[in-house]
C-alpha cells in the first residue's frame, strides 16, 4: 500500500526547506512523484475536500523512501488524525525555531512576497493572528503525540540543527533503514530565505514572548529539548 516513508509537518520558517534539500541527497530518498516538497494535501483529505488516493498515490512502493514536508501540518487540527491512518509508519519530522525569530521570519517573507507583487490572499488580520498560533509549539506536539504516538516524532532544534545538520540528517536515514551517504552544501541558504525587512508594531514583540512562555517551559519539561538559543523569546 502506498504512504510516504517520511513526513515532515513543521514548524514554517523553521528551515524546512533547506532540512529536506539535504535529506533527500540521499540516493534512496525522495519526494513525491510529483517533486513537490509541500504537498499541501493531507489536511485536505484530512477535512474531506479530497480522496486519499489523491495523497497516497504520489508515493509508490517503488523502493525509494519518498515523502514530503507541508508545515502547515503542524497547526492543522484535523491531520494529526489523518496521519496516523494514512501515514501509520512514518517519522514525522518538526524543526522548531525560536518562536519570536520565527514569527519575523513569517512576516519578512510576507513582505518579500508583496514586494515581488504575490501579496497575501488573506484579509488583515487573518496573517498575523495565525502566525502567532503557529508558535503554539507545544500544544501543537501534544495533539500529534495524542494521535500518532510520542516515538514517531523526532522534534529537532532548528539552532542547533544549522550547527551539526550532518549528525541530524544522518539519524533520519537510519530510522528509514539506510546507511548515511556525504553532504554537499550543508551551509547554504535556502531558496525560501526571506529578503525584505520587516518592522516590529509596538509593543508586539514584547506580546509574543508574554504568550509563548508557557509554551517553552512545557516543551523543556515535557519534550526535554535546550532552548538556550531562543534568545528572542526570552
Amino acid at each position: 500500500m502506498s504512504a510516504p516513508s517520511w513526513l515532515g509537518i513543521g514548524a514554517q520558517r523553521s528551515g524546512t526547506t533547506w532540512f529536506t534539500d539535504l535529506l533527500t541527497q540521499h540516493p534512496q530518498v525522495g519526494l513525491g512523484t510529483n517533486g513537490k516538497k509541500e504537498q499541501h494535501l493531507l489536511h485536505k483529505v484530512a477535512d474531506g475536500v479530497l480522496p486519499a488516493s489523491d495523497y497516497l498515490d504520489l508515493f509508490p512502493a517503488d523502493g525509494v523512501r519518498r515523502g514530503e514536508w507541508t508545515p502547515q501540518y503542524l497547526r492543522h487540527a484535523s491531520v494529526p488524525a489523518a496521519a496516523a491512518r494514512l501515514v501509520p509508519e512514518a517519522p514525522a519530522l518538526v524543526l522548531l525555531r525560536d518562536p519570536v525569530e520565527r514569527f519575523r521570519s513569517a512576516m519578512r517573507l510576507a513582505a518579500t512576497r508583496a514586494a515581488a507583487g504575490k501579496p497575501s490572499p488573506w484579509p488583515y488580520p487573518v496573517p498575523i493572528t495565525m502566525q502567532t498560533f503557529t508558535g503554539f509549539y507545544a500544544d501543537q506536539l501534544a495533539a500529534w503525540s495524542s494521535a500518532v504516538g510520542r516515538d514517531r516524532l523526532v522534534v529537532m532544534v532548528y539552532e542547533q540543527v544549522r550547527r551539526a545538520p550532518a549528525s541530524y540528517v544522518e539519524d533520519v536515514w537510519r530510522r528509514l533503514g539506510l546507511e548515511p551517504v556525504a553532504l554537499a552544501g550543508v551551509h547554504e541558504a535556502s531558496g525560501s530565505s526571506s529578503r525584505a525587512d520587516w518592522d516590529w508594531p509596538e509593543g508586539l514583540r514584547e506580546s509574543l514572548r508574554v504568550m509563548y512562555a508557557p509554551q517553552l517551559a512545557r516543551l523543556e519539561s515535557e519534550w526535554g529539548l535546550d532552548l538556550s538559543d531562543w534568545s528572542s523569546a526570552r
